[in-house]
């Protein structure tokens, strides 16, 4: 690690929350806000390592913010260093989904309405929650109620089924509450388990 290489994270963006990157595999990716990374290298195109989330350990590269009279950013980056500017991350998110009551519990937010599939439930049982690794276009017909419509949060480390809002579910839990999914967001999203979580959900038959 060089002298000048420093430990941070990708910093709050606005937008949806995802930045695009490339990866050192050629392919163009975006990476959520708050990802957890080391910095390597600055210049036109800052060098980094990916420290958590899917890509846990890929290098990538981002060009800088180009300079804007009405936003204050001294060094232009998408990166913040964690000395300097303090780490965002909380401890492990806590949830609880009832599939009968229709409702969702994260503790230290509230209770949101939220259902599944009546005929295909998520399966009983306390499971991971990931870190979102890409928008998911199921979200797109919801952005018009939710700025992080399209953010996903998986439920364990395989398979198709998520934490998100919506009105219609395929087996996920599917928050109805629409409105408030940007809160729901904001918590998680700076919440952590490990480095492949950002905490956990107990499927309950209540």
């Amino acid at each position: 690690m060089s002298y000048n290489s420093y430990f941070g994270y990708i910093e709050s963006l606005g937008g949806n929350g995802w930045l695009r990157v490339k990866l050192n595999d050629g392919f163009i990716w975006p990476l959520p806000e708050f990802l957890k990374v080391l910095v390597t290298k600055s210049g036109d195109r800052e060098e980094f390592e990916i420290l958590e989330g899917r890509f846990n350990g890929k290098k990538a590269t981002v060009k800088k913010k180009g300079w804007r009279w009405d936003q204050w950013d001294w060094d232009m980056s998408f990166f913040e260093d964690d000395i300097r500017e303090g780490h965002p991350h909380r401890g492990a998110a806590e949830m609880r989904f009832y599939i009968k009551s229709k409702k969702l519990e994260i503790d230290g937010l509230g209770e949101f309405y939220a259902k599944t599939q009546e005929d295909n439930p998520p399966p009983l049982g306390k499971y991971d929650i990931e870190i979102p690794y890409e928008p998911h276009p199921g979200g797109d017909y919801y952005t018009g109620q939710s700025t992080y419509a399209k953010t996903w949060f998986r439920i364990g480390h395989s398979g198709d089924r998520f934490l998100h809002c919506g009105n219609v579910s395929a087996g996920c839990i599917t928050v109805k509450d629409i409105h408030r999914w940007d809160e729901i967001y904001k918590h998680l999203i700076i919440s952590r388990k490990d480095f492949d979580s950002i905490g956990t959900v107990e499927i309950i038959d209540k």
